[in-house]
């Protein structure tokens, strides 16, 4: 048994990093031997030898240490650990700006957030703190100037090994941190059985969104290009996950964000798909690869780890395009059996292929063993 720790969200934290945990623990447990430290608004996860972040001794971090960092506050703890003590990063991001951004507001530690700064902006770091320090217009304004000004600071330079779950990801790290070791992972499934689709009631077109909100999905995109869609299509929105606005349209539902049973069952009930980030912070989609192992034929934006699907397995389009570009987009797809049919297979088989559950489980004993060069 390799004994290793994992430090890391855990539920019922908010996060979609908390959920990817369990991931890890499962396909692993009959190989690692993990100790699971995890954040102050977590709670242990049974089974296993779970110790909170603050209580991380030497000998929990004198073995192999892999931290789960992610782009939302449920991970403030983990980078925290990582900077103190150095290890494996796994990033699920690769523009952290919101979370060492929040961080500094909230503790008014601004000279760590200045040190990030200087890190991935040397000469240019003034430039961009005074860009940041402007006033924001509005909450979306302001999240979009985190995103176009990207920061991952000194977390990569405490790491021994960089992860991350895509090309994307990996070309961007590469380029920041030239010379390190980065290792492109496979992305875990739920290990649940298949979710068979329901039965469809009527012949409304169901158009899914899933996952949760953040300014950059473009929700007044979606909106309006369903909107464009209802005027010849019988066809109505259903959201499937955390913190969406509110809407009084009756043909809008919106669930929340739910457990992964009844999220997969959810999503089984779209036709087709709608993913239109903007502006993304290098993240891999959990939502995104469900719905394409689900085989849903998916419109998405030509945006970040997006572009890393093959074409055929999803219909991209440019981000620009807006509302008018996804109604373009939709109907197409409505309007083309086949297409749908050859993208849905297209879609499953990417995702057998990059979640593979043995190639996934050599991968993580190879880089808990120090072997991936």
């Amino acid at each position: 048994m390799i004994k290793a720790t994992l430090v890391t969200p855990l539920p019922p934290q908010a996060t979609g990093l908390a959920d990817y945990a369990r991931r890890i623990l499962a396909l692993t447990e009959s190989h690692v031997n993990w100790t699971v430290a995890y954040p102050s608004s977590a709670l242990p996860v049974e089974g296993y030898n779970c110790i909170p972040i603050s209580r991380l001794g030497e000998e929990d971090l004198s073995g192999t240490v892999v931290y789960q960092v992610g782009n939302s506050p449920h991970c403030e703890e983990v980078n925290e650990a990582l900077l103190a003590n150095g290890g494996i990063g796994l990033f699920h991001e690769t523009n952290l700006h919101h979370v060492l951004r929040n961080r500094a507001h909230r503790t008014g530690n601004w000279k760590s957030y200045r040190e990030h700064a200087l890190h991935d902006y040397g000469e240019k770091a003034d430039e961009f703190l005074k860009v940041m320090g402007k006033k924001a217009e509005s909450l979306s304004e302001y999240d979009k100037r985190l995103r176009t000004n990207p920061l991952v600071g000194r977390l990569i330079s405490a790491c021994s090994v960089i992860a991350v779950l895509s090309d994307t990801a990996k070309r961007e790290m590469e380029r920041l941190a030239p010379g390190k070791q980065v290792v492109r992972m496979g992305f875990l499934p739920d290990f649940m059985e298949r979710v068979e689709k329901p039965q469809k009631r009527n012949s409304t077109l169901v158009i899914g969104v899933a996952g949760s909100f953040h300014y950059g999905r473009s929700w007044e995109d979606i909106v309006s290009a369903v909107e464009m869609l209802r005027r010849t299509v019988d066809c109505r929105l259903l959201v499937v996950g955390g913190g969406w606005p509110k809407t009084e349209f009756s043909w809008i539902e919106v669930t929340g964000r739910l457990p992964d049973t009844e999220f997969r069952r959810h999503i089984e009930k779209f036709d087709i798909a709608l993913d239109l980030r903007h502006h993304t912070c290098g993240e891999t989609s959990g939502s995104m690869m469900d719905i394409l192992r689900s085989g849903i034929p998916a419109v998405v934006t030509a945006e970040g780890t997006f572009r890393d699907i093959p074409a055929g397995a999803v219909l991209r389009i440019p981000s620009e395009s807006g509302a008018a570009g996804a109604y373009a987009a939709l109907m197409y797809l409505v309007n083309n059996k086949e297409l749908r049919q050859s993208i849905s297979k297209a879609a499953e088989n990417y995702f057998a292929e990059v979640s593979d559950t043995q190639k996934c489980l050599a991968q993580w004993i190879e880089l808990l063993s120090g072997g991936s060069q």
